[in-house]
């Protein structure tokens, strides 16, 4: 589907596959439009495609009747990745809905299709219409922010106010940690322990609830079917999302993943009521079984609500205060209530400030090694020319666009096929892999000890797995995904985020779901016929590693296993390991 396509031909594209006599949301969105007196009257606001929100920020400054608003559904975006194709569909459909949401508000809604960036699309409406100086909530992308950067510089008026629907400020994490230094460790319990603190979520007289900051301990329980798992809401897409899902199968048809069956919710209504959904009946159970993995139960008691807070549906202080008084009211247990508090209120945060001050981990390079094969970004098999010209210096070697590039374990190894629905034989692999291209979406622990560990066993690149989470999941985003993917799931920031690589071998996976058990391969054999891989990629790993890993004080215990395991074991065990790389790297990547 390669080929030139002007702004007239995404306007025709976004009414196909509409409800019969029902209007296209171009003409239901047409009626909202501006006109002179508008131009004039208004505020007019730019909304960034993952801040729709009126609860917080400027919509809240002002009347509706004295409020515009800019909004851009941009191909030459979406092209840019071969993004999971619901990723796509939740990502424009709430914008679309967010739109009329806004128009019957009494909003008036400037909505533009465009086949070049968001950047370059504002200029170009900015100079047609006439439009007066924008405000934007400052985008939580740094693409997306570099992308208003350089429209600036080519004349665009906007100013950028501050970025409310976050639950801390740049100011709270300099306040722990000072400036970026190279070298300097960022333990993230520290931040953490300071939000509650400033907050008061889960403070009384200024020490925390039951007496300790983190109830992780209690929260590591494997899922037995000690108790039902609640059945999760499927929202039934309506005229808007069909349009939206036929527009994206047509347009973006070789992108990874499925779209059938899409069910996420793309109207505030459904957002909140998913929120409540979760609150009521998943995150009362949600601590003990927080890292528990099932090849039946691939959601357990998880909420999904992170794809809604990264399109700012939904607001983080909101939700930790909502599950800060149902653990206050005994609806929801303490340590079920603080480890959802902490993903929020700590981690989500703590990367997000990471990433702003480390430039997305650039400011790394110079002082942590970096990867240095070649291989070119992952593109979107259905890119147009003008979307290709609309990223140009992504092609360019000073790219300011191009991602980090950190490994400080030296894995630089090509990402293999597995990661695109060939069957690798192993199942725990295989089952959260098809589960992604469905959904687009599994929860942490599947993302970190299944995903990440095969690649840091195996040594693949930590910038391909990076991008690889980026297009393929619904909640990525750049702020979220480098530093998660580089530092928590990889170690290739050489430790900044983490105090030691996650990784395990298959006793860990056997101990915390029930893959194992449906496996072609002995989780108790680390060599020979039927062997895991997973044991014998574990103790290559850190043999490995040892130069760089052996002092970490947390892997002792491992390291002294190690040097005594017997010369001929060892050689088996790395022979075992040579032969899984080997198996996993023979497969061809299939289309999308």
């Amino acid at each position: 589907m390669n080929g030139n396509r002007n702004s007239q031909d995404v306007v025709v594209a976004c009414s196909r596959g509409i409800t019969p006599g029902m209007p296209s949301f171009a003409e239901q969105i047409a009626k909202s439009a501006p006109d002179a007196a508008d131009i004039k009257q208004r505020r007019w606001i730019y909304i960034p495609y993952d801040r729709y929100t009126d609860r917080t920020g400027p919509l809240t400054e002002q009347s509706a009747a004295a409020t515009g608003v800019v909004i851009v559904e941009s191909t030459a975006k979406a092209l840019r990745r071969p993004y999971h194709k619901k990723k796509l569909v939740v990502l424009i459909s709430n914008m679309r809905h967010f739109a009329l949401e806004q128009a019957a508000r009494g909003v008036s809604v400037l909505y533009v299709f465009s086949p070049k960036s968001h950047g370059q699309a504002l200029v170009d409406v900015q100079r047609e219409h006439a439009l007066p100086e924008l405000t934007c909530m400052t985008p939580a992308e740094r693409e997306l922010r570099l992308d208003l950067a350089t429209a600036i510089e080519n004349g665009l008026q906007m100013k950028f106010a501050e970025d409310t629907t976050w639950a801390s400020r740049t100011a709270d994490f300099t306040e722990v940690y000072g400036t970026y230094k190279p070298g300097k460790s960022y333990v993230m319990d520290r931040f953490y322990r300071k939000a509650r603190q400033k907050t008061g979520i889960l403070m009384q007289n200024g020490k925390p609830v039951g007496g300790q900051f983190s109830f992780d301990a209690d929260n590591r329980n494997p899922y037995k079917n000690q108790i039902p798992v609640p059945k999760p809401p499927k929202f039934r897409p309506d005229p808007i999302t069909e349009e939206v899902i036929a527009f994206v199968g047509e347009t973006y048809a070789q992108h990874f993943g499925e779209i059938d069956g899409f069910d996420l919710p793309c109207t505030q209504a459904d957002c909140d009521l998913m929120w409540r959904f979760a609150l009521e009946h998943l995150l009362p159970h949600f601590g003990p079984f927080e890292d528990a993995m099932r090849d039946d139960h691939g959601q357990l008691f998880h909420s999904k609500t992170s794809v809604l807070l990264n399109l700012g549906r939904l607001l983080a202080l909101d939700l930790v205060r909502d599950v800060a008084q149902a653990a206050e009211a005994g609806a929801i247990p303490l340590a079920s209530a603080e480890g959802f508090i902490r993903q929020l209120l700590g981690w989500r945060e703590f990367m997000r400030h990471l990433h702003g001050e480390t430039d997305g981990y650039r400011l790394l390079a110079g002082h942590v090694p970096q990867e240095h094969r070649r291989f070119t970004q992952e593109v979107s098999p259905d890119r147009t020319e003008e979307a290709t010209k609309a990223y140009a210096s992504a092609i360019s070697k000073a790219d300011p666009y191009a991602g980090a590039r950190p490994s400080a374990l030296g894995a630089s190894l090509p990402l293999p096929a597995v990661y695109w629905g060939v069957k690798s034989g192993l199942h725990c692999m295989d089952t959260v892999v098809a589960q992604v291209i469905q959904e687009g979406w599994s929860h942490h622990i599947t993302r970190l000890m299944v995903l990440s560990n095969l690649a840091n066993l195996c040594g693949f690149s930590p910038r391909e797995l990076t991008d690889w989470f980026w297009f393929a999941y619904v909640d990525a985003y750049d702020w979220v995904v480098e530093p998660n993917v580089l530092g928590m799931a990889t170690y290739a920031d050489g430790g900044l985020t983490a105090t030691k690589p996650y990784v395990s071998g298959a006793a860990y996976i056997n101990r915390m779901s029930n893959f194992c058990g449906h496996c072609q391969y002995d989780p108790k054999k680390s060599t020979g016929p039927g062997s895991c891989p997973f044991t014998s990629l574990y103790w290559t790993f850190l043999e490995r590693n040892q130069d760089i890993l052996a002092g970490n004080f947390r892997l002792q215990m491992p390291y002294n296993t190690l040097r005594k395991k017997p010369a001929q074991e060892l050689m088996q065990l790395r022979a075992r390991a040579e032969e899984a790389i080997a198996h996993l790297q023979s497969f061809k990547r299939p289309a999308y």
